[in-house]
């Protein structure tokens, strides 16, 4: 796809911005995005010259003069008249932050739609998305940002897509307008490098770029489910989650069961039904697959539809062995598809809790992990014991612990120990307790537990960290931290966040429509395959053992 050529032009009052690191920014994220091609520059001569006019976006990380205070220098009349006229001629323009501070040219301003009046002091604030229909903030959720929020003089008629609230007053944050046949953006956010850095703020500008470019969104990508079973109605909760994302839409679901075809009639009038996903495949209006079958299918169905030119995604485990997560890699590339698995628990309340403390570093380094799950029962009757089938007792809830694990400890993984017990539930074939100790290359170890044979427990979540510690007990609301504040020993409890498990598929439609990035990469839920495959082959031999694709 040809990229998007655009100009940066940045500069002014260095008191008051980082023009140079925040340009730099602004400059690797919008190229690492794969949609333009940035030229960054401070000399507002470019204004002026056929460079500008041989883009197609000028975006504005810099400002002119305002009171006493803020010294910059205006847009002489040319650079005025000469970006005016692009932008009339149907040239796309941005405004970022500061870009409302030119007190000097009216007419410039008014193309934009804002001027600064004053500001916030640097805090955190709530940016609330009010317009959930456009292209730039579809699929977005309010999300918080430490920033300066800046205080407008806007004009009424510009289409506000975000705000935050100011003295009980909501202050646009996103917004667009028309000039001419051109398009305009302006984004009241990116103070700082951290401001830059929020990965809401850089959604926002490589879609609003994206946007006065021209940039539309394509019709709904129509979705099928393959398996419908009914021990946890996971078919039925995957179409609810597809249904309800702006962007998708379930169409199809297949089954070897036709009574549970006939449920999915019923849960979903007019749904087209199969009993064999080969037929499915057949059916080119659908273009997104999703695999809910028992583990040892996953594999050869999704090489199925990988071939068959569908993108896919798999419920997690991704496979059983890591060949078979190579094997769909590789085939998901050469066809030019997506592959992603549905590592859902990702967004768990619980998780994202201790995820936010641990970056904003209240812990520290983390040094040790320890996570468990399990008590002492028979597993029960059924494929998730039978080891052929589900891979073994690490496969279920130990790929999400494994995941979790990964998530927090940013450091490839030197070696992993395994100890697998068989001791009591001899009529199932799965392990009894399996357990598999993770060393990464920075020193952090993580000792991840999942048992049916273990008559006392121990906490879900025990993690150190150099400055405090996390203990979480299942079932629990909330879970305690211990760390220093300013040097003062504290303990707290720490209330979950509320689970966001439609942000997998928001991810998804973002995927496949604008270009973004996955969230669960397959490679990502390749690593979860290969440590449960590693521990147990460690546990065989008694030896710590490499990881596959960590170096």
């Amino acid at each position: 796809m040809k990229k998007v050529k655009i100009l940066v032009l940045i500069g002014g009052d260095a008191r008051f911005h980082d023009f140079q690191g925040c340009g730099k920014i602004l400059k690797d994220f919008l190229e690492a995005s794969g949609k333009f091609e940035v030229e960054l520059t401070e000399n507002r001569n470019v204004l002026v010259s056929d460079r500008l006019k041989s883009k197609d976006a000028c975006l504005f990380y810099t400002h002119g003069e305002i009171g006493t205070e803020c010294t910059g220098k205006k847009l002489t009349q040319e650079e005025e008249n000469a970006l005016l006229s692009f932008v009339k001629n149907g040239g796309g323009f941005v405004g970022i932050h500061c870009a409302s501070i030119f007190k000097g040219n009216k007419d410039y301003l008014e193309m934009l739609g804002a001027m600064f009046i004053t500001h916030s002091p640097f805090e955190e604030f709530s940016v609330n998305i009010t317009n959930h229909e456009n292209m730039i903030t579809k699929r977005l959720q309010d999300f918080s940002i430490k920033d300066e929020l800046y205080i407008l003089d806007y004009d009424p008629s510009v289409q506000v897509l975000a705000t935050a609230m100011w003295q009980g007053k909501p202050q646009p944050v996103v917004y667009l307008k028309e000039y001419g046949k051109g398009k305009v953006g302006y984004i009241a956010l990116g103070h700082n490098a951290d401001a830059l850095l929020n990965p809401f703020f850089q959604k926002l500008l490589v879609r609003t770029v994206s946007s006065v470019c021209g940039f539309r969104e394509r019709k709904p990508v129509n979705c099928a489910v393959i398996g419908y079973g009914g021990a946890f109605n996971m078919g039925k909760y995957h179409l609810d989650l597809i249904n309800a994302t702006p962007g998708l839409k379930g169409i199809a679901a297949c089954d070897i069961d036709f009574r549970r075809m006939e449920v999915a009639q019923k849960d979903f009038p007019g749904i087209k039904t199969y009993t064999d996903y080969k037929d499915l495949l057949k059916n080119r209006e659908v273009e997104l697959i999703v695999v809910i079958t028992p583990h040892n299918t996953h594999a050869p169905i999704a090489m199925d539809c990988l071939n068959a030119g569908k993108n896919v995604v798999i419920e997690k485990p991704m496979c059983i062995t890591i060949r078979e997560a190579t094997d769909l890699i590789r085939t998901a590339k050469k066809n030019r598809v997506m592959l992603s698995v549905f590592h859902n628990r990702r967004w768990d309340g619980d998780y994202l809790t201790i995820e936010e403390v641990v970056k904003k570093g209240m812990i520290g380094d983390i040094f040790h992990i320890e996570i468990f799950i399990g008590g002492y029962g028979h597993p029960g009757f059924w494929w998730r014991s039978d080891k052929k089938i589900s891979g073994g007792a690490f496969y279920d809830w130990g790929a999400h612990m494994i995941y979790w694990t990964l998530g927090l400890i940013p450091s490839r993984i030197k070696n992993v120990v395994g100890f697998f017990h068989k001791r009591r539930w001899h009529s199932v074939t799965n392990e009894d307790q399996c357990q598999a100790i993770i060393r990464f290359e920075n020193g952090a170890y993580a000792d991840i537990q999942v048992s049916s044979i273990a008559s006392i427990g121990k906490p879900r979540w025990r993690i150190l960290g150099e400055k405090g510690g996390i203990i979480d007990e299942w079932g629990k609301s909330s879970f305690r931290l211990n760390t220093t504040v300013h040097g003062v020993w504290a303990e707290m409890e720490i209330k979950y966040k509320p689970s966001q498990h439609g942000n997998y598929y928001a991810n998804i439609a973002d995927h496949l429509i604008l270009g973004e990035p996955l969230a669960i990469t397959p490679e990502s839920a390749r690593r979860v395959i290969a440590v449960i495959e590693t521990a147990e082959k460690s546990s065989k031999n008694g030896e710590a053992l490499p990881v596959p694709y960590e170096r």
